[in-house]
């Protein structure tokens, strides 16, 4: 039998993955739309986060990293490969989330699901926004990590 959290939520871990799309030695970030509905993920609105999202069953963790980025920018990438993996904790849900790095194929990102991200930038590892998604925050710090090493 299924636990429940105290706002009723099933408790199961889940797999999200995160991508960290490269091009010109900047990162690309999407801005979360302050008023934008809960979809089920570590919830954080008005935050700026990478793209990504809950992996589909039979799915595997490279498909799922291309069809997030293409379904919430419409850039295709290549070169991807796993980074690394981090569990990202609320109260009331639990992800594992799989840390996928890319480079972006031709084109400019677009907002294609304004109810999620109102705005996509690229942003140098020098200059990022203040307010990240924690769970990007978690991977851009991992990443940082080792290239210091």
């Amino acid at each position: 039998m299924e636990k429940k959290s105290e706002t009723g939520r099933e408790k199961h871990i889940r797999t999200g993955v995160g991508v960290m799309v490269f091009r010109d030695g900047r990162i690309l970030l999407g801005h979360r739309a302050a008023s934008g509905k809960d979809t089920g993920g570590i919830y954080e609105p008005d935050s700026w986060c990478l793209p990504g999202g809950k992996q589909e069953y039979g799915e595997t963790i490279l498909e799922c990293a291309a069809r997030e980025v293409l379904e919430e920018t419409g850039l295709r990438i290549h070169g991807a490969y796993i980074f690394g993996a981090a569990d990202d904790v609320a109260p009331d849900r639990h992800f594992v989330t799989l840390h996928v790095c890319a480079q972006a194929g031709e084109g400019e990102p677009a907002v294609t699901e304004p109810d999620k991200q109102d705005a996509w930038r690229w942003f140098s590892m020098e200059e990022l926004p203040s307010n990240l998604y924690s769970p990007s925050e978690k991977f851009i710090t991992a990443y940082l990590n080792t290239r210091k090493h």
